[in-house]
């Protein structure tokens, strides 16, 4: 089981419209989020994404739900790994009740692997204060203890076999190396290591560098393995997470040592990719934690050809409010010896000034492109279409088109935006939304449930669970939870209603929005919507006690009293 509380915490700090977007991506439209919706075929946007509300409604196919009831019907999630999963991207472990584990089943030998490779860190880095090579290596690139601390750097010593435990879990890990015949040995040997952690600080792999220039490869990382998928882990981020409480902008390197070596200098939101160039999930996950990625490459031919790798995986996550940047250091330099150099400082003054990511793009095919020509022209409109139609923000688009007029020297027409595999921008419908009849009920519950401050002043009026009136003691509930749970949010209160026979209808009416002038009416309507309940009431009873008595049927002595209150002024 996993408590309450901490679901409601996790609902608090999600963001849906990340989660949802990172998937099926969403055009903002007023103060909610749109696309056609993943669930039924469709070619008018009606699936809606709350920000404020944090929950997705179709008001096509009436599917409704939160971030974690998404992931359970979009990415076909149990429930349990649909939690673990947001938690570990906000870098939260789950808590168990009464230490339980899972109700998943976990391939055998997973958390024995996680076991192995922490001790194997540990072995590691108990090593490297026994090496006065290693320490003296580290010194001699500026690496203090307390860097080499946080990023738990270690040393493999030169034997073959200096490993121990598990051989089975140490091959399948990457940490041995099998031979065709006799025994295994240890993958790393007279190397500086890195350990590479996951989101949530475990150790699922190691990353090794030479510390004798004559020896080869560089960097030797480990093979991929049932814990690490080198395209999807980011080095540091865990780091950079723990350190930095708001992070403004990431620095995306090419290597462990220029992470290591900025963090030296103060600059703690470096990350490096794990010896391959970046993709876009990783570039996703980034942009997931902050909004401006500098990716920083050296400035030889290497160095633009990982670069222009980078831009191709950034282009589809472009969305609104999202920033790359793309410096190139001095010929010959890379972060860490810059940095080393220059100082934090001049580091990040670089970095103010790198190439925004229109500017890298027509720096590039515009060195490729003689514009001058009518076939450069050509030219240019047809390298760039591919990555053109990748952009889903379109503020972007329009500086690229700018960018276009002024380059070609003429202006962007129907002709040319064909060329470009775009369309002119029309006029787009706007997302059809159901004409809604708002009863009393069906509005007091709408309020309630997108502003659940609401209930917790107001006297819970059981006595109108007997006035006939439909939907009310739905109404009663939620007020019932909300006085129990002062502090609720929305999402959290919709949960509550999870796998109950009013979940649908409370997401449909959550999603709904009744003509409201300004924050302030809001507590006036919803008095509002309880008075005319309360006269549906009165009148109900009435009407019940004045059948009684016609009906020659005698009232008992509460219906007496009820008929008095009810036919004087005090009803």
């Amino acid at each position: 089981m996993i408590p309450r509380a901490f679901i409601d915490t996790l609902l608090n700090r999600i963001d849906i419209v990340e989660v949802i977007d990172s998937r099926v991506p969403l055009k903002k439209k007023g103060r909610d989020y749109w696309a056609c919706c993943p669930f039924h075929g469709e070619k008018t946007p009606s699936f809606s994404v709350s920000s404020s509300k944090q929950f997705y409604h179709c008001f096509g196919c009436q599917k409704s739900g939160n971030a974690v009831g998404f992931l359970m019907d979009y990415d076909h999630m149990e429930f349990v790994e649909a939690i673990e999963h947001l938690a570990q991207s906000l870098g939260l472990e789950v808590p168990y009740e009464q230490g339980s584990a899972p109700a998943r089943i976990k391939p055998d030998g997973i958390d024995e692997m996680y076991t192995l490779l922490e001790r194997c860190a540990g072995f590691y880095q108990a090593e490297l204060k026994k090496s006065e090579l290693a320490v003296e290596y580290l010194k001699g690139r500026g690496i203090g203890g307390r860097t080499a601390k946080t990023f738990g750097l270690g040393y493999a010593p030169q034997g073959w076999n200096s490993l121990e435990g598990n051989a089975k879990l140490l091959l399948e890990s990457g940490m041995l190396v099998a031979k065709e015949s006799g025994k295994p040995y240890d993958r790393f040997r007279h190397r500086l290591m890195f350990p590479i952690r996951d989101r949530r600080g475990r150790t699922i792999a190691f990353g090794g560098r030479v510390i004798d220039p004559e020896d080869n490869p560089k960097y030797l990382n480990s093979p991929e393995s049932p814990l690490f998928h080198k395209g999807e882990e980011i080095y540091g981020l865990y780091e950079m997470k723990q350190a930095v409480a708001s992070i403004e902008r990431i620095y995306v390197t090419e290597g462990y040592m220029d992470v290591v070596a900025l963090a030296e200098h103060g600059v703690e939101t470096a990350v490096a990719t794990l010896g391959t160039a970046i993709n876009n999930r990783q570039v996703e996950t980034l942009f997931r934690v902050c909004k401006t990625l500098v990716f920083c490459f050296d400035g030889d031919a290497a160095g633009e050809k990982a670069a222009w790798r980078a831009l191709e995986a950034c282009l589809p996550s472009l969305k609104e409010g999202r920033l790359a940047r793309f410096l190139f250091l001095p010929e010959g330099q890379d972060p860490d010896s810059y940095v080393g150099e220059h100082g934090k400082q001049a580091f990040e003054s670089l970095a103010d000034a790198a190439s925004t990511l229109t500017e890298f793009l027509f720096a590039r095919l515009t060195a490729e492109c003689n514009v001058k020509t009518i076939e450069g022209r050509a030219q240019l409109l047809d390298r760039l279409r591919p990555y053109f139609g990748q952009i889903p923000l379109q503020s972007l688009k329009d500086q690229i088109l700018a960018e276009v007029e002024q380059r070609l020297g003429q202006r962007v027409d129907g002709r040319m935006l064909r060329l470009l595999g775009a369309e002119p921008v029309r006029e787009q419908a706007r997302p059809h939304q159901p004409e809604h009849h708002w009863t009393p009920t069906r509005l007091a519950i709408n309020l309630l449930l997108k502003h659940p401050a609401l209930g917790r002043e107001t006297a819970i009026p059981h006595e109108f669970a007997d006035g006939g009136i439909p939907g009310v003691e739905l109404l009663l509930r939620i007020l019932d939870i909300v006085h129990d749970e002062p502090e609720i949010g929305t999402a959290a209160l919709l949960d509550r209603f999870r796998d109950d026979e009013h979940e649908g209808h409370l997401y449909k009416l959550a999603a709904m929005e009744p003509q409201v002038d300004d924050e302030a009416s809001l507590e006036r309507m919803f008095a509002d919507c309880l008075q005319r309940l309360r006269n549906q009431y009165i009148k109900h009873r009435q009407k019940l006690l004045i059948g009684k008595l016609q009906s020659g049927e005698p009232l008992s002595d509460e219906e007496k009293l009820e008929h008095k209150k009810l036919f004087t002024k005090q009803a």
